[in-house]
């Protein structure tokens, strides 16, 4: 009788890890391609501090810059740049790596000098776009509200509003992050910005300012829980005319879900005390 019931109990036991075998087995099938995603969550759940995924400071767009107007070529050209000029790898340079010095950039401007000029070389603010050229080694927070959306960034901590529910203030003075206005477009946050002042670089690869006329359009889209993609569309009639310069994209990973930004103030005499002591020796300046 004893061994009666342990046999019974030995083919339920299999016949249930049978069954469970195949559950799992099902289950494994059905998520595949799936793994590492969190398909449960809101699309419009911005909060948090998010970090960027690129490698490299600046920008490394593909797409060409608009040709110049006449007047951007007299007003807003720079003298040189530290780092490489975006669009030079018809020329045979990469636009993401060190490459060798005297290089111009597409507008003729000296790149990848190290006595080239960088955004906030004397701690003047740095803005958007300009900010998300450093988003991989210094990441920024969104806090949203109903009404507004404060987006916090940790280098030189600088912070910006952008408005929902609301138009563009038309007598708004111009500033460093201009006018922001934000919308809903689906699960799509669409920033508009215009009201700069036309102090700000446009990327630390491009070797002009922008005009105060520049106008910024974002993007922001989750694609899962903890990653988030970021779409920008520049305009500047003073810089382009009616022409428009597309292909800015930029990759983010959720860094924390609450608030991981650390203090990084920009003190200009520690940067004058660094130029003293190292940079200026290595370039021969006095």
């Amino acid at each position: 009788m004893k061994n009666g019931i342990l046999a019974g109990a030995a083919l339920v036991l299999l016949a249930c890890s049978a069954a469970l075998l195949a559950q799992q087995g099902k289950s494994a099938s059905s998520t595949a391609g799936t793994a590492g995603r969190d398909t449960k969550f809101d699309a419009r759940d911005l909060n948090g501090s998010w970090i960027g995924t690129q490698k490299f400071f600046g920008d490394d767009n593909k797409v060409p810059e608009p040709p110049l107007t006449a007047w951007a070529r007299e007003h807003l050209l720079m003298e040189s740049i530290s780092h490489t000029g975006l669009n030079l790898t018809a020329k045979g340079e990469s636009s993401t790596t060190s490459s060798k010095s005297g290089i111009r950039d597409a507008n003729g401007v000296p790149a990848n000098i190290p006595e080239g000029h960088y955004p906030g070389e004397r701690c003047e603010p740095l803005g958007v776009p300009v900010q998300f050229n450093g988003t991989h080694y210094y990441p920024f927070q969104f806090i949203i509200l109903p009404d507004r959306i404060y987006q916090m960034f940790e280098k030189q901590m600088e912070r910006r509003v952008i408005w929902l529910n609301r138009d563009h203030n038309k007598d708004a003075f111009p500033s460093y992050f201009g006018d922001s206005i934000g919308k809903w477009d689906g699960n799509t946050l669409v920033v508009d910005t215009t009201g700069f002042n036309g102090r700000l670089w446009i990327s630390e690869n491009v070797g002009h300012y922008m005009s105060d006329a520049f106008h910024l359009v974002e993007r922001y889209r989750l694609t899962d829980a903890t990653h988030m993609e970021l779409e920008m569309t520049y305009y500047d009639p003073k810089a382009w005319g009616d022409k428009a310069w597309t292909g800015w994209t930029k990759s983010f990973r959720l860094d924390s879900k609450g608030d991981s930004l650390e203090e990084n103030i920009c003190d200009p005499a520690h940067w004058q005390d660094y130029d003293n002591v190292i940079l200026n020796p290595i370039t021969g300046k006095k």
